[in-house]
Parts: structure tokens; C-alpha cells; sequence
């Protein structure tokens, strides 16, 4: 057994980590709200049955548990699964799986020691895996864990390492102001583009430079100065979105994208020609070339759009790994992602279509011509 997930009479309940918390003086406030000891959500019952089943991606002949269901709530067949998908959690999963699996890291980082560091290990393991990586849940712990050790520096890392979802960006740099540690230039770069202000392509050590020359303007570091404008009311505590529905958490929130954002804007405010030295005009139009190659050798267009559905994130990155993959706006400026494949490639298509044949903004074009869904199929006389 994984040893992150916590068992019934092996491990300690939620309520008496909590009080050993507190009793350490963690930098939050922390309660728990557990009816009673033996009812925490995230400890497993060891007594309860479990069928002997593999975990081998979505199931075919059975509903994924829904999300905020605990393991006890499971199924017979729903926790075999769940046991055989924690020993290799780096694979997508029904969003109830994940929540019950961050829901035990966030009570392993309140344990703190050996428990904490072994929590931080895993977060830093998942980071790296789309079936987590663009997952709330996910980055809300690691923020967590981050704030809990007051390490500065790791969420400098978080920041900079991956594109973490946008409303949280600024949380996370408000987060890094209060522990007093610079912005990064790789970090400018990422919050850039993530909130779509990166219009030009500057280089790292091009960054740096203006980030130094930015910081000298202020006479403070960025991070400090925009925090600074917020007011003190920025650094109240406030209840803390936990993946663990008994645990409640307070700690300071400050969002520092709206004063940060018009800063960060003077890093970019630079002429095209002296940011890409190289023949910009002949890139684009080798890119244009590929994507109208693309096109012209495309057997299916698959088009999606944003989708509330526990699997959008991991579909975006299969799609975005695709060579015929496109973001477009429609004509109401709304993203559309369009996905082209070719005859050789229909294996890529299924797998793309399990996932979203359900929702309600794709669509399906062969050879140019708009297919219903009900004529989407293995083997259909539509697709040929």
C-alpha cells in the first residue's frame, strides 16, 4: 500500500493531527470539523470489502464515483480500483480518486517531519504528470505546502516550473511577497504568458535584465511594491479551499495580478525586431505552412471547447501533443481548440472521443463536411 494514504487504526485520525498542529504553532489556522474521529474522509476503512480489480484508465462497464464521494461511500468495485490506481497515481483518474488522494497529502503536511517531506516529494512527482498538472486541486495542495514550510523559494518554484491555472497565479506570487523572496525573471515569464500578456518572446536573460532594471525603478522588488499597494486588508486570513471537506484552513490571500500586471507589462514593452533577432515574418509563415499542411491532409477535424469535465485538463494536453492541433477564436472570441488528424492517425482520434463526444460544444468535421455525433463510430460508413 501507497504509504501516503492513511489507514483506519494504523494512522492517526484527522482530529488528533489537527491538535498536534496546533499545538506546534503552524502558520495557519486549522481546525477540524469531523463529526467524530472514526468518520474522518480521507482514512480508509480497512474492514470494508474490496474487489479484486485492475486499474487500466476509465472503466467501460461502470460510473466513475462522483466527485467529493469518500472511499467508504465506494463501491465494492470503485475501492479496488481506487487501490490498484494509488500505487501508480501518475495516471489519469476520476476526479473522486485524486481529491481523497490530495485530501491525505494535505493531512500529511500538517503531520510535518518525515510525513511532510514525503507528502512535498509526491506533490513534486505529480507535477510533472498531465493528469495533474493543470488539476486545481493539485496546485491548491502544493501552494499549501508551501506556506506551511514558509519557503519563499518553493513557490518561486511552482510558479516558474509549470503553467498552473490562471486564478491562482496571483495568489501564489501574493503568497511569495509575504515570505519576502524576489520574482524571478522565469516566473515573469510564466505569469506573462498565463495571463496572456506575452505578446513578444523575450529570452530569460533578456528578462532578468529588465527585471533588474524594473526592480531599480521602483526601489523595491516587484513582488513587495505590489503587495504594498494592496493594504494591510490583503494580508487578513481567509478560509483556504482544502481537498480534504473535514479539514478548514485561514491564511493570507493577497492576489497581486491586478497591481502586478501593468509592472510586469514594461518587461514586453519592446519593439518585435530587437526581442526575435530572427526572421520573424519567415517563422510565421513556416507555421502557417504546417498548419495549412495539416489541414490539407486532414481525414477528421475534431474541434472542443472549454468543458467543466474532471478530464478537460488532461484532454487539452493530449490535443495540444497533437501536430494538427490549433487554438482558434470564434466569432464570439471564444477559444476553440481544433485538433486535425489524419487517416493513419484515427487510433489518436478514438482516444481524444471518448472523452469528449459528451460535450456539448464539440463538433466533427470529415473531408470538410459536419458529422452528427450519433454518426461517429468504429467502423461507421460516415468516417470513410
Amino acid at each position: 500500500m501507497n504509504s501516503l494514504i492513511r489507514i483506519a487504526g494504523r494512522d492517526r485520525s484527522l482530529t488528533t493531527v489537527v491538535a498536534d498542529a496546533q499545538l506546534r504553532g503552524v502558520p495557519v489556522a486549522v481546525s477540524c470539523v469531523a463529526p467524530s474521529p472514526e468518520e474522518d474522509y480521507a482514512l480508509l476503512d480497512p474492514t470494508l470489502s474490496v474487489a479484486r480489480v485492475s486499474f487500466e484508465g476509465p472503466p467501460s462497464n461502470e460510473p466513475a464515483p462522483a466527485a467529493g464521494l469518500s472511499y467508504n461511500a465506494f463501491t465494492s468495485r470503485q475501492r479496488g480500483r481506487f487501490l490498484a490506481w494509488v500505487e501508480t497515481p501518475l495516471t489519469p483518474a476520476p476526479l473522486a480518486f485524486q481529491q481523497i488522494y490530495l485530501a491525505n497529502l494535505e493531512v500529511r503536511l500538517l503531520e510535518g517531519g518525515e510525513a511532510a517531506d514525503a507528502a512535498l516529494a509526491e506533490l513534486r512527482r505529480l507535477r510533472d504528470s498531465d493528469a495533474w498538472s493543470q488539476n486545481s486541486g493539485f496546485w491548491r495542495t502544493a501552494l499549501l505546502a508551501a506556506w506551511l514550510r514558509q519557503d519563499g523559494a518553493l513557490l518561486a518554484e511552482w510558479i516558474a516550473a509549470a503553467s498552473m491555472p490562471v486564478e491562482l497565479t496571483g495568489v501564489a506570487l501574493g503568497l511569495q511577497a509575504l515570505l519576502a523572496t524576489p520574482l524571478s525573471a522565469a516566473e515573469a515569464g510564466q505569469v506573462l504568458e498565463a495571463w496572456g500578456r506575452a505578446a513578444v518572446k523575450l529570452s530569460e536573460s533578456a528578462l532578468t535584465l529588465r527585471l533588474h532594471s524594473l526592480t531599480a525603478a521602483l526601489g523595491e522588488d516587484p513582488l513587495r511594491h505590489a503587495l504594498q499597494t494592496l493594504g494591510e486588508t490583503a494580508r487578513t486570513p481567509r478560509p483556504w479551499r482544502c481537498q480534504h471537506r473535514d479539514l478548514r484552513i485561514h491564511l493570507p490571500q493577497p492576489d497581486l495580478r491586478r497591481a502586478l500586471e501593468p509592472l510586469l507589462d514594461e518587461l514586453t514593452a519592446i519593439d518585435a525586431a530587437e526581442a526575435q533577432p530572427v526572421d520573424a515574418e519567415a517563422a510565421a509563415d513556416a507555421g502557417d505552412n504546417k498548419t495549412q499542411e495539416e489541414l490539407a491532409l486532414a481525414h477528421i477535424i475534431l474541434e472542443f471547447r472549454q468543458s467543466r469535465s474532471e478530464y478537460f485538463p488532461f484532454v487539452l494536453r493530449l490535443a495540444q501533443k497533437r501536430a494538427g492541433f490549433m487554438q482558434l477564436l470564434d466569432e464570439d472570441r471564444h477559444l476553440v481548440y481544433r485538433v486535425a488528424f489524419r487517416k493513419s492517425e484515427m487510433g489518436a482520434f478514438w482516444q481524444l472521443w471518448n472523452y469528449v463526444q459528451s460535450w456539448s460544444a464539440t463538433r466533427v468535421y470529415c473531408k470538410g463536411r459536419e458529422l452528427q455525433k450519433w454518426q461517429v463510430y468504429p467502423y461507421s460508413q460516415y468516417l470513410r
